[in-house]
């Protein structure tokens, strides 16, 4: 049955072949494991080969007796180090990148055939949970698509190579990299959502995190980007009226989403949001509200919307997850919340890197922020993880003064009170966006419109 798995021995003793011939071929098989042999032999010996190449001894039949001196068996007509002599008769360094390519597509279907024995065995067991089989198929697929996406892919380089690669790229058009935010003042400071990057927004409940989101997302698919929007908190229907209720915004004539959610409106206003839903309606958004999701479905599902966009002339560009606290972890740090944030973290930048996305998760702060007299928020309120900080490019933290102030009462009358309705009427309708973190740039706060009750985020201008 194992013989039965996808394998070609001959390609993987060409490689091994071709690294006895010339030793310096190991440098070019950085993505090329010793797990993606299908013989164990092959297997033992070419991470025994990159391991001596790596402390600079030289790789031969010799330095290798001992490796092969464990599989007796190795030949039937050959002893153990004559099998490896014979290894450089074969070698071909012509084509190596070409054969280690198979390699690894070959260890690829095996792996598919793994996760579909799995699957098949796991459905088969009614101990077993349904939901519990299926998540260890998508991660298995994961898996494989994972080693699939960085097949060949460059990961080391001389310095020369990186500054040529640095210079060479200020001639290229990058435009199609940064993703625009929707909002003037946020591109000034951040040039916009970029390709490859994790962004976090982070801000205690009512500080308008989601309402930034949204909005920001809303013009990002207007100006032609597929937008994935992960609900993992509030329903499509929700989302969807907050989405009206800001497109059909303005001044003097507002639709607040609660009273649209609940059907309290005049039938003008109803015609109104009519005709934004028909108007908007081909927008390139698409909104995913399953609650529990793992990281693996997450990754999974972008890739299939992603084909789904390009299928239709469209590029996915953003990723946005409502909230990274309500992904679902694995099973690896149960119990451990600090090493399951990490992880997620981690998950959320390698999907943004993997894809070519923008990734941004949204996340709460911790409540130690409201006991303090200055409420505004810093780097240490992120909740659970420091790997947030560490994994996001870009760290935003969204505050609004008029919040606390809506809180704070002092009897009427009373200068106090006076002091507040002015403070109060001043910052109504603004939202800080405090950028704390910005791998590609400054930091700075950014002062927004907003209309909360709309659902509405705009430049302060």
């Amino acid at each position: 049955m194992l013989d039965a798995l996808p394998h070609d021995i001959e390609a993987e003793q060409a490689i091994l072949g071709a690294c006895l011939v010339r030793n310096g071929t190991l440098d070019k098989l950085a993505s090329l494991t010793a797990s993606d042999f299908f013989d164990p032999v092959h297997a033992a010996l070419f991470d025994a080969m990159r391991s001596q190449w790596q402390r600079d001894r030289a790789v031969n039949a010799i330095t290798l007796r001992a490796v092969v001196q464990d599989y007796p068996d190795i030949a039937a007509d050959l002893t153990p180090v004559e099998y490896v002599k014979r290894l450089v008769r074969v070698g071909d360094t012509s084509n190596i990148e070409g054969v280690a390519a198979v390699i690894r597509e070959l260890a690829a279907r095996r792996k598919l055939c793994e996760t579909g024995q799995m699957l098949q065995e796991a459905s088969m067991k009614r101990s077993i949970d349904v939901t519990e089989a299926a998540t260890l198929a998508v991660q298995g697929l994961d898996e494989v698509l994972s080693a699939a996406r960085s097949n060949g892919r460059k990961s080391r380089f001389t310095m020369s190579e990186a500054f040529r690669d640095a210079l060479d790229g200020l001639d290229a058009d990058t435009s199609n990299n940064r993703i625009s935010t929707g909002l003037a003042s946020i591109d000034r400071e951040l040039g916009g959502w970029r390709r490859k990057q994790y962004a976090l927004i982070a801000g205690r409940p009512s500080m308008g995190k989601t309402a930034v989101a949204i909005s920001s997302m809303i013009r990002t698919a207007q100006s032609g980007v597929g937008v994935m929007f992960f609900s993992l908190e509030m329903p499509a229907r929700d989302l969807a009226f907050r989405c009206l209720s800001d497109l059909t915004y303005a001044h003097n004539a507002t639709i607040p989403y609660s009273r649209a959610s609940m059907g309290d409106i005049a039938h003008p206003e109803r015609e109104r949001l009519e005709r934004a839903a028909s108007h908007f309606r081909s927008l390139p958004l698409v909104i995913d509200e399953q609650r529990g999701i793992t990281i693996a479905e997450i990754g999974a599902r972008v890739r299939a919307q992603a084909q789904r966009f390009e299928a239709a002339g469209i590029s996915l560009g953003l990723v946005m997850v409502d909230y990274l606290g309500l992904v679902k972890a694995s099973s690896r740090y149960a119990g451990n919340r600090v090493h399951e944030i990490g992880e997620i973290s981690d998950g959320l930048a390698t999907i943004a890197k993997d894809n070519n996305v923008a990734v941004v998760a949204l996340q709460q702060l911790n409540r130690g922020v409201e006991g303090r007299e200055n409420k505004r928020p810093g780097l240490s309120d992120l909740r659970d993880s420091g790997n947030l900080e560490q994994d996001a490019d870009v760290v935003c933290f969204v505050y609004r003064e008029a919040y606390y102030l809506e809180r704070l009462r002092h009897d009427p009358g009373t200068d106090a009170e006076v002091r507040r309705q002015i403070e109060l009427d001043a910052c109504r309708n603004t939202l800080d966006l405090m950028v704390a973190k910005n791998r590609n740039g400054a930091t700075n706060n950014i002062t927004l419109f907003t209309d909360m009750s709309c659902n509405a985020v705009r430049d302060l201008a």
